[in-house]
């Protein structure tokens, strides 16, 4: 059966910036005024939303795989990297910390149950608090969302924007969903980007809009755009938390759609492509060690600390990133996936975290 999948290489490249914004907005003011925006994350939760709909949602609704199989496929995707991350995460941890139950506190960060710490839900890797909600979105997108209408849909995607926003509100912006006495607004979090994410791509496959011409130029631009958005200063949008809303709802759904419709050929795909395969392992490695370095300058250790050694630290995590996306990550999930399913589809899926 055709599942009527594509590759859209422009989102890729979106994954890769937002991925860069998230470690910008980590450096704690390393690499000096750089502006980030904390809504990457969200970026993250609308894309999976278009991926996961283009890649899984037809296969899931004709039996091919089913959700058990969905979720087994997702934690090959997610856990080889964040495992990897675990112990520079437990020793920054235990530096800063007295570890009373050092074998609970790696089995809750292994299985993803959040903590009650003033530190964060996911103490041994901060950004990792948005795994636990993709997985919780996957779960959800397999079982009960794929069988839902584009209008029921939507509704949800706005209604749960509602209660983010509310806690938003309260917050002063986005970020919230990591933090104990947030925790319960990253199910609205990213319920409203993931459901959004899947209406844009039922829109497409319904209507099948033109490809956009020049899709290297046009490709190039939104990216200039959505790295562009975070000088925008929050005060022209009513400011917190509607600037972050404002974005969410329309500027990011209108920047993926566009995307959608490019294609990119030569170097700008292969450019667009590494920003894909880059973009987790930098996500999901930065968190563990740039608290490394902070508690080692805390410990007394003579690091300096300045924009050019910041941007030394952003150059080194890209190498490493590649490194093990290639020597790793990729090897490793592609050994899992042979053990789990033998005979995959001959179709290509899109990555998507």
């Amino acid at each position: 059966m055709n599942s009527g999948k594509q590759f859209f290489t422009a989102l890729e490249a979106l994954r890769g910036i937002a991925a860069v914004m998230v470690m910008f907005l980590h450096t704690g003011g390393t690499l000096g005024p750089i502006p980030a925006n904390i809504s990457g994350v969200d970026l993250f939760f609308l894309l999976s939303g278009v991926v996961l709909a283009n890649s899984y949602e037809k296969r899931l609704t004709a039996g091919e795989i089913s959700p058990a199989g969905f979720l087994l496929h997702r934690i090959i995707r997610l856990y080889p990297l964040y495992l990897l991350s675990l112990p520079v995460g437990f020793v920054s941890y235990a530096l800063q910390n007295e570890v009373e139950s050092p074998a609970g506190l790696i089995v809750r960060a292994i299985l993803l149950i959040p903590n009650r710490n003033p530190n964060g839900a996911f103490p041994l890797n901060g950004p990792s608090w948005s795994l636990f909600f993709e997985l919780w979105a996957g779960l959800l997108f397999a079982v009960l969302l794929i069988r839902l209408s584009f209008r029921t849909l939507l509704i949800i995607a706005l209604g749960a924007a509602c209660i983010t926003t509310f806690g938003a509100w309260v917050g002063g912006n986005f970020d919230i969903g990591h933090q104990a006495g947030y925790f319960a607004f990253g199910f609205s979090r990213v319920l409203f980007s993931f459901s959004l994410g899947m209406c844009l791509y039922r829109l497409y496959d319904v209507r099948k809009p033109n490809t956009v011409k020049n899709g290297n130029i046009t490709g190039l631009l939104i990216c200039g755009c959505l790295i562009l958005i975070t000088n925008i200063p929050a005060i022209i949008f009513f400011g917190f938390p509607c600037f972050d809303l404002s974005i969410c709802l329309v500027i990011f759904p209108a920047i993926v759609w566009i995307a959608m419709r490019t294609t990119q050929t030569g170097r700008v795909e292969l450019v667009f492509g590494w920003l894909g395969r880059l973009s987790y392992p930098i996500y999901i490695l930065h968190g563990p060690i740039f608290s490394l370095l902070h508690v080692l300058r805390q410990q007394g250790f003579n690091l300096p600390a300045s924009p050019a050694t910041g941007m030394i630290v952003v150059i080194a995590i890209f190498i490493l990133a590649g490194i093990i996306t290639t020597r790793f990550d990729e090897p490793v999930r592609k050994k899992l996936r042979m053990i789990v399913s033998p005979n995959p589809p001959s179709a290509a899926t899109q990555s998507v975290t």
